[in-house]
């Protein structure tokens, strides 16, 4: 998978986690292609989560691997939401359990 393929792959959590992981660590270091993280991108997880599909460690971990890359940027117009919500999403020792903030987090995402 070439660099901006593996970033998509990312913002859209279409593999399993330990593939994504293994993927996002082989392109450290490597020029790639910049990937836009949407507010819809964070809503899709989140409802995965809430429908019982992925585990809020999961979650957790998919926020973190994307909150500091310099190859992703936020979507336009909308770059605090989305900061906002990946602090949430990557913090849940700070800011709640996704079982508590995950609602707040989508109404956010959704204005």
């Amino acid at each position: 998978m070439n660099g901006r393929a593996v970033l998509l792959s990312l913002l859209r959590f279409d593999q399993p986690l330990a593939d994504i992981e293994a993927a996002v660590g082989d392109l450290d270091g490597e020029a790639t292609s910049v990937a836009i993280l949407t507010r819809n991108d964070i809503c899709l997880v989140i409802r995965r989560h809430l429908a019982g599909l992925l585990g809020a460690d999961e979650v957790a971990r998919w926020a973190t691997l994307i909150e500091c890359r310099d190859d992703i940027e936020f979507e336009p117009r909308h770059e605090p939401a989305v900061a906002d919500a990946l602090f949430d999403l990557a913090n849940p020792d700070l800011q709640g359990p996704l079982s508590d903030i995950g609602s707040d987090v989508l109404a956010m995402l959704e204005r």
